[in-house]
C-alpha cells in the first residue's frame, strides 16, 4: 500500500501594518494638530478636473531619509501609507512521489512566498506548524525532522528505522541559519540548493528577512520533504501539514 503525503498551507496571515508613531505640537480634548507652520500666502485651489492645495514660505521641506528615519518635511508633506503584502504560489502542495509502506522513501515539495513592502526597514517573514508532529493521518505521523546538532543540516539525513518531515528556505533574503559555506549551515554566505534542513515547530521560525524595501517584491521558495526509511513500517494513509506563513513589516 503507498501513502499519499500532502502538504498544506491552508492559511496565510499577513501581519497589520506597523503603526507609525505620531507626534503633535498642540492638542486639547477633542483634538490634536500634528503640524503648524507660519506661511505669507496658501490655501485650496480647485477646478472642474483638480484640486491644488499650495503653500507659499516654506523652506527646508521634502523628503529626507537616512538608514534609520524617513522625514517628510513641510506643511504640505503627505504620509506615505506603508503596505505589505504576501503572495504565496501554491497555498496546496503535494509531495511526491508516493512512499510505500513496505521499503519507504522520499517524497518532495515546493511553493514560494513572495513578500512586497514599501516600508523602508524592510520586512520579516516567518513559518510554524500547525500541530507536532506536523505531517498526519489520523493518529499516525511523521516525526518533525531530528537534526544532529542547533543548526540545521546541510544535508538531509533519516535512519532507516525513522521518519522525518523537514523544510529548507531558498533566496536572496534568507537569514544567516540558513546560509551555508558548503559544508555547515548557519555559516557562510551560500544558499545551497537543498541544503540546511530545519524542523517544523508550532513556534514562529524566521526564515528570510530584508532591512530595505522591496516594492517589487522578493521571493523564498520553501522546499518541503518527507521520508519514511526501509525499516521504518511507516502506516499507510493520507498524511497532511498545515502550516502558517507570517509577513510583517520591520
Amino acid at each position: 500500500m503507498k501513502n499519499k503525503l500532502t502538504f498544506l498551507i491552508v492559511a496565510v496571515f499577513l501581519a497589520a501594518l506597523a503603526s507609525p508613531a505620531w507626534a503633535y505640537v498642540m492638542s486639547s480634548t477633542n483634538f490634536e494638530l500634528q503640524r503648524d507652520s507660519l506661511n505669507f500666502t496658501g490655501g485650496l485651489s480647485t477646478s472642474t478636473t483638480y484640486d491644488l492645495e499650495q503653500t507659499g514660505g516654506e523652506i527646508g521641506t521634502g523628503l529626507s531619509t537616512s538608514t534609520t528615519y524617513q522625514a517628510n518635511a513641510g506643511f504640505q508633506q503627505m504620509d506615505e501609507a506603508v503596505y505589505i503584502t504576501l503572495t504565496i504560489a501554491d497555498a496546496s502542495v503535494s509531495l511526491t512521489p508516493s512512499i510505500t509502506t513496505a521499503s519507504g522513501g522520499t517524497a518532495n515539495g515546493s511553493t514560494v512566498a513572495t513578500a512586497r513592502t514599501n516600508n523602508s526597514l524592510g520586512y520579516t517573514l516567518q513559518i510554524k506548524a500547525g500541530s507536532a508532529p506536523a505531517l498526519v493521518s489520523g493518529a499516525n505521523s511523521f516525526i518533525d525532522y531530528v537534526k544532529a546538532g542547533a543548526n540545521p543540516d546541510f544535508t538531509w539525513s533519516v535512519a532507516a528505522a525513522s521518519s522525518g518531515f523537514g523544510f529548507t528556505p531558498e533566496g536572496s533574503d534568507i537569514t544567516s541559519t540558513y546560509k551555508d559555506d558548503g559544508l555547515a549551515c548557519n555559516t557562510g554566505l551560500l544558499n545551497t540548493p537543498n541544503a540546511c534542513w530545519d524542523e517544523f515547530t508550532t513556534s514562529n521560525k524566521t526564515i528570510a528577512q530584508s532591512a530595505v524595501a522591496s516594492t517589487g517584491g522578493t521571493a523564498t521558495t520553501i522546499k518541503l520533504r518527507a521520508e519514511a526509511g526501509a525499516a521504518a513500517a511507516q502506516s499507510s494513509g493520507s498524511y497532511s501539514a498545515t502550516v502558517t506563513l507570517t509577513a510583517y513589516t520591520n
